[in-house]
């Protein structure tokens, strides 16, 4: 039996973490392709969990995959992004902006999880995520959105009728804007 090495797609998990660019992406693109692939690329649910940047240099080289140069990766699905964001935190230098959109992802993805344990498992402030967390629940979308909620509610059903039948009028309704 043949294994096919060259259509993995990463998994959701490992997607949180920006992939490498530049000079960084051809750095690894030649060491692999002098050296062959050193850290195996680890697979989840049939995904790659880690490793994205080493399969994609590799593909870019040419590299003639083995079952080597893969490892499956066992755990819960709440073990996996624990592990994915403690080796990538680790290993990579990320700017204030990654942080922040992985902090917004963290806190999206699992809202009854505290800010001090998202804080944990990230490396930064429980403050920072309680930020984070404040600027995804009260932001100025959300906070024009609940406005227009309760001043829709002080309308009679005749002024949201008249409001409901404006809005579906386009530019080229002589009575649009009225």
């Amino acid at each position: 039996m043949t294994t096919d090495f060259d259509n993995y797609i990463a998994h959701p998990l490992a997607n949180m973490f920006p992939m490498i660019e530049g000079n960084a992406f051809e750095e690894l693109k030649r060491d692999i392709a002098a050296q062959g692939i050193l850290e195996p690329i680890r697979l989840y649910q049939g995904m790659i969990l880690d490793g994205r940047n080493r399969y994609a240099a590799a593909k870019a080289c040419g590299h003639e995959f083995s079952v080597d140069d893969f490892v499956q990766w066992e755990g819960t699905l709440a073990e996996a992004e624990a592990w994915v964001i403690s080796t990538n935190l680790h290993r990579r230098q990320l700017t204030t902006k990654q942080k922040q959109d992985l902090i917004m992802d963290m806190v999206k993805r699992n809202p009854t999880l505290s800010d001090r344990e998202i804080a944990r498992q990230i490396g930064v402030s429980n403050s920072t995520v309680g930020a984070a967390r404040d600027r995804l629940t009260n932001s100025p979308e959300v906070r024009r959105y609940e406005q227009f909620k309760s001043q829709w509610k002080k309308f009679s059903d005749a002024e949201c009728m008249t409001f409901r039948a404006t809005c579906h009028r386009g530019p080229g309704d002589p009575d649009w804007g009225l």
